[in-house]
Parts: C-alpha cells; sequence; structure tokens
C-alpha cells in the first residue's frame, strides 16, 4: 500500500459522507456555487521525523471544516451536534487505496467554533518507507569491492 495526501482527504471525506451523505465535502476552499451545510478539508503544519532504516513517520494535521448558513438560530447548537458525532466516528481513518483498506487513529482531536465554523482537527501519523535509491544488490557488491581490496571507508 502506497500512502498518498490524495487518497487521504479522499478516505476522510468518503468517511464524513457516509456519516451525512447529504452534505457535500470539498478539498479545495474556492468553490462557486458552493451551498451550506458543507465540509471542507485542509491541511494543518506538516512535518516527517526519521525512523529507524528507510522509514519515515508523517504528522499530518488535518482540519475537518463545517460551514454553515450564517445567522441561523441555531446555527451554534447544530456546529456543537456535528462536533460530538465526529468525536464518535472520527476516532479512526479507514484509509482506502484501490480495494486496500487500513485504520489509521486520529490523534489529539479537537474542535473549535471560530468565526461561525466548526473546526475539528486532528492528526494522522502514519510510519512510511522511503524507496531505496541503489538497488540492495549494488549496494552489496560495491561493500564486497571495499573488503576485497581491503579498502574501508
Amino acid at each position: 500500500m502506497r500512502f498518498t495526501l490524495e487518497n487521504l482527504i479522499n478516505s476522510i471525506a468518503g468517511q464524513v459522507k457516509e456519516i451525512w451523505p447529504e452534505i457535500p465535502v470539498y478539498s479545495n476552499p474556492n468553490q462557486q456555487g458552493t451551498k451550506t451545510p458543507c465540509f471542507f478539508i485542509f491541511f494543518m503544519p506538516t512535518d516527517m521525523e526519521s525512523r529507524m532504516g528507510r522509514r519515515m513517520q508523517k504528522n499530518i494535521g488535518v482540519d475537518l471544516v463545517y460551514i454553515t448558513k450564517r445567522n441561523l438560530p441555531n446555527a451554534y447548537d447544530s456546529m456543537v451536534s456535528v462536533a460530538d458525532v465526529l468525536d464518535y466516528k472520527m476516532e479512526f481513518v479507514e484509509y482506502v487505496e484501490n480495494k486496500e483498506k487500513q485504520k489509521l487513529r486520529a490523534l489529539e482531536r479537537e474542535w473549535k467554533i471560530d468565526d461561525g465554523e466548526l473546526h475539528y482537527q486532528f492528526y494522522i501519523k502514519p510510519i512510511v518507507s522511503v524507496a531505496e535509491t541503489i538497488p540492495w544488490i549494488e549496494e552489496i557488491e560495491k561493500l564486497e569491492e571495499k573488503i576485497g581490496d581491503g579498502i574501508y571507508r
């Protein structure tokens, strides 16, 4: 399985659509003709940390934003209700690539209402393997040459 951000967005969007099939989910902020209520998926600051061997841990911040019409009398209650459901349904993100599925734990989950929008934020921290630049056999052959010549570097 190859981890990509595009598949992560599609997986999160699919999971939200299972909960609220009637509410659109966008991954691009400037959707013309956007109708509320709707969700937007954004990435927050993301980084990578080295792990053993060729492995890296990605720390991917996700901001799932719920927007409803402004100035509705029950807008705040609606956002709190959505946050409550997300707390139960987003403990794991079911990452999908082709027909393979893998559960990724959503870490450091929190939500806030800011400027009339619900921001449900969490981190996904998958460990991925980085592609080897030199095939193993070539690396071994170079090592054998150094040992055979008595040269150590």
